[in-house]
């Protein structure tokens, strides 16, 4: 999953993303700008548009990564 972040994370295109997580609790990724994998702890750290500063997710948590359509 971590190789997968990382790639999504540099392509843009792929955007607005939405994590779940094993939880339940799902996310909003707008923008690349908005996440970025941690580089000594391989961490997703998330730094939201509403809610808390930043999350720090640890990438085995997530179930499912998807790519939400963008309003036209």
């Amino acid at each position: 999953m971590r190789a997968s972040l990382a790639r999504l994370l540099g392509r843009p295109v792929e955007f607005p993303l939405e994590i779940t997580l094993a939880s339940g609790d799902r996310h909003l990724l707008p923008h690349p700008d908005h996440a970025h994998m941690h580089p000594n702890t391989r961490d997703l750290i998330l730094y939201p548009d509403v809610g808390p500063l930043s999350l720090v997710i640890n990438p085995d948590q997530i179930v499912s990564v998807r790519t939400r359509r963008k309003a036209s």
